[in-house]
């Protein structure tokens, strides 16, 4: 019972976090696609960006989905292995039978 559980958790858990790395995602690519577009440069120049911890945040932020999502889905694929005791244990019966 206990490894029904904790493969439903590995499942749950690894949903989850493909869910936040696409959200992560998503705000990493919108950002930085959007801070290239912004352009509010009066008519002398623009000013020297002053603030790389913007950009930073967003591909940080990318980065970060992109690797939540590859956790998720190896953790997706550990809970697809376990094999539940109830499983192993007819496998079993089954080789016993055939012997």
């Amino acid at each position: 019972m206990l490894e029904r559980f904790a493969k439903h958790t590995i499942q749950t858990f690894g949903g989850a976090l493909i869910v936040l790395g696409i959200l992560l995602i998503t705000v990493g690519l919108i950002g930085i696609y959007s801070s290239k577009l912004r352009a509010y440069c009066p008519a002398g120049g623009c000013l020297p960006y002053s603030l790389p911890a913007q950009n930073w945040l967003l591909v940080a932020s990318l980065l970060s989905g992109i690797a939540l999502v590859i956790v998720g889905i190896v953790l997706l694929n550990v809970a697809r292995e376990m094999k539940s005791k109830r499983d192993t244990d007819e496998a079993n019966a089954q080789d016993a039978r055939a012997n």
